[in-house]
């Protein structure tokens, strides 16, 4: 007699759910970005992360301690993430490992939206949690970008420049609704993030490039003749 085939199931098997502690990081994360520090509940947080609240709890001694770890958690995301590309680009020049690292970042950028949400709410004003941020976090991100633009394009203004790269890397997936909703597509789909990867290295940074080698060479120092003495 021969054997019935085996009934395959129509559901498809899920992914397997993160450890809790990362559930619980990316929740409050998340609730941080889109409520602010005073909006934020640890209640919430713990039912989006699917644990007692009582864990939260146990393993943060307060909301700003679990503000803190949230922070800690998504900016050593950013940091795995480019030292995973950091040996590929160690040997590339410093327009090419500019352009590479922005086009990383802007994928980051759609895989973590929440970060950008987060920084828009720290960093409208200045106080204690922000100070913390700028220290910790946002300062030595600003410097190597910074040291960076200033290898691939000696002369612009680097500083300024990274400020408009983020904004220009993050902005459409921090507001995805609203893209989708004006401009009738996801920022966040694959094809999307792509696309927009390559028009910020085609606007911003090969037009920062050609501005920097099109600039006159700065005029040397001259130095004062020493007086002399009598």
């Amino acid at each position: 007699m021969p054997t019935p085939p085996r009934r395959t199931s129509s559901r498809r098997r899920s992914a397997p759910a993160a450890p809790a502690p990362e559930r619980i990081l990316s929740a409050a994360l998340a609730a941080f970005a889109a409520r602010g520090f005073d909006g934020a509940s640890t209640r919430a947080i713990a039912a989006a992360a699917g644990v007692p609240q009582g864990l939260i709890s146990y393993h943060y001694a307060s909301k700003q301690a679990l503000w803190e770890a949230a922070a800690d958690w998504v900016f050593g995301e950013v940091a795995r993430d480019f030292a995973s590309v950091a040996d590929t680009l160690r040997d590339v020049s410093p327009a090419e490992r500019w352009r590479a690292i922005s086009k990383r970042f802007v994928r980051f950028a759609a895989r973590h939206p929440e970060l950008q949400r987060f920084m828009t709410q720290e960093g409208a004003q200045d106080g204690p949690r922000l100070r913390w941020l700028v220290e910790r976090h946002v300062r030595p991100l600003h410097d190597r970008s910074v040291a960076l633009i200033r290898e691939a394009a000696p002369g612009v203004d680097a500083s300024r420049l990274h400020y408009l790269l983020i904004g220009a890397m993050t902005h459409a997936s921090a507001v995805a609704a609203e893209v989708e909703r004006v401009a009738g597509r996801d920022p966040r789909a694959a094809a999307e993030v792509e696309a927009h990867a390559s028009l910020v290295v085609d606007l911003l940074i090969d037009g920062a490039l050609a501005r920097s080698a099109a600039a006159p060479p700065a005029a040397p120092t001259r130095r004062k003749p020493a007086r002399r003495r009598r």
